[in-house]
């Protein structure tokens, strides 16, 4: 018997069961939802004349807008999961967690700039650079330090969020509805998140690194990032640790004619060879160490963490509503 368009519609979109959406869908009401209203935020925000001592600080009221945005969305689809599902359950664990993992973000980053400076492919060429706030004193320096921290705080905010709970939650539910057994499904996702979050990183190479450098650091980031969220189950770590990557590498080893105010700035000069594949192996693996180290003392075992993998279970095998 053929389907009406109606019954045809409803198929594609939510499937046999139609208690929630498809998978597929869920992750793209994730990122059509935030990014429109981050897109479309700074569209009008663009035509607003913000003090420059503030930096990039106004981010952080489209992020708010945009997450917002995403939680009315979730509470009126119908079978679909609160934002706070995704691993945004703020309570003293998550904070814990964040606080360990700007912690381990900034030794990583601390690795990464004294191998920098060893290996020669990055020269200190200005130290406590006030940047857009030159000439305002202390006081506009703080207030410059602390936009840019709640900028980056709110970036890695709505990557996470996107990147690692939508997406990798999402596709995990969708791969084991397929038969892929959930631990394996789990991993795979994280691993395909390398498709979604790599290359749109790669093309945006920071001052004096080359694309084919820009790639491997992107994707090493995406490495450590579905790592931490698959272990904790949680965005507080990969948060965190995008926040302190972000930060440091604006305000604490600056690049060189930047705004953001800076203890240091540094010229590099970052090409494709073997010194280069040291700058992304080490630290890394560094990152990598320090993440499984807090997941063993905190959690007990190193493993995926038993909420998500719990949610991914109760999908396994049901197809025809994913």
């Amino acid at each position: 018997m053929a389907l009406s368009p109606t019954d045809a519609l409803r198929r594609v979109l939510w499937g046999r069961e139609r208690d929630r959406l498809r998978a597929t869908w869920r992750i793209l009401l994730g990122f059509v939802v935030v990014l429109g209203v981050l897109l479309g935020g700074g569209r009008l925000l663009g035509r607003v004349d913000v003090p420059s001592v503030l930096v990039n600080g106004p981010v952080a009221l489209l992020v708010a807008a945009a997450v917002g945005a995403y939680a009315l969305v979730t509470s009126l689809v119908p079978g679909e999961r609160p934002v706070g599902g995704y691993g945004l359950a703020l309570d003293r664990r998550w904070a814990r967690d964040f606080l360990a993992a700007v912690v381990v973000g900034c030794v990583a980053q601390g690795v990464f700039t004294a191998l920098l400076l060893a290996t020669g492919t990055g020269r200190v060429v200005e130290t406590l650079s006030a940047g857009v706030a030159s000439g305002g004193g202390a006081p506009a320096v703080a207030v410059a330090v602390a936009a840019t921290a709640v900028a980056f705080a709110a970036v890695g905010l709505w990557e996470e969020l996107l990147f690692r709970g939508v997406f990798v939650l999402n596709a995990s539910e969708g791969l084991a509805a397929r038969g892929l057994s959930p631990g394996r499904a789990v991993w795979a996702a994280g691993a395909a998140s390398v498709l979604a979050f790599g290359p749109a990183h790669a093309v945006v190479a920071a001052q004096g690194a080359t694309p084919l450098f820009a790639a491997g650091q992107a994707i090493a980031a995406v490495v450590y990032f579905a790592v931490a969220y698959v272990l904790t189950g949680s965005l507080a770590f990969p948060v965190g640790i995008h926040f302190a990557t972000n930060f440091w590498v604006a305000s604490v080893a600056g690049q060189a004619g930047s705004g953001f105010p800076a203890l240091v700035r540094l010229e590099r000069d970052l090409g494709a060879g073997a010194v280069e594949l040291l700058l992304v192996v080490l630290p890394t693996a560094v990152l990598l160490g320090l993440i499984l180290a807090w997941v063993r003392v905190t959690r007990g075992a190193v493993s995926p963490d038993e909420s998500l993998s719990a949610s991914v279970r109760r999908r396994y095998g049901s197809a025809a509503g994913e």
